[in-house]
C-alpha cells in the first residue's frame, strides 16, 4: 500500500484501553493484561475482515465469567510511524452487549 514498514515493536498508552474496558466494561488490569497476552499469542492470524489493524486469536479463552472468548488486539498503525500502537482489546464472546452508538 506504499506505507514504509514498521518496526518489531509496538508502542502501548492505554487510555483508550483502560478507559474502554476498565472503567465503562469494569475489567481489572490483571484481567486486561490476560486479554492482552492471549490476544498477542504465536497462534494468533490478522483479522482481514476489519476496516482497521487486528489480530485475533483463534483460540478460545475462558474468561474469570466462565464464558469463552477469542481476544483480539486492535492497532493503530499510521499515527506514530514506524511503530504500531496497542489501540485496544476486545474479549469477543465475553457476554456484554453491544454499547450502543453515540450520535
Amino acid at each position: 500500500m506504499g506505507f514504509p514498514a514498521l518496526r518489531p515493536e509496538i508502542l502501548f498508552h492505554g487510555s483508550h484501553l483502560y478507559q474502554s474496558r476498565c472503567v465503562e466494561d469494569a475489567y481489572t488490569i490483571d484481567q486486561v493484561l490476560e486479554q492482552i497476552e492471549s490476544a498477542f499469542s504465536a497462534d494468533s492470524v490478522v483479522s482481514p475482515s476489519r476496516p482497521s489493524v487486528v489480530i485475533r486469536n483463534p483460540n478460545k479463552r475462558r474468561d474469570h465469567n466462565g464464558m469463552l472468548v477469542n481476544d483480539e488486539a486492535v492497532f493503530e498503525c499510521s499515527g506514530r510511524q514506524p511503530y504500531a500502537d496497542l489501540y485496544s482489546v476486545v474479549p469477543v464472546g465475553d457476554g456484554l452487549k453491544e454499547k450502543p452508538k453515540r450520535r
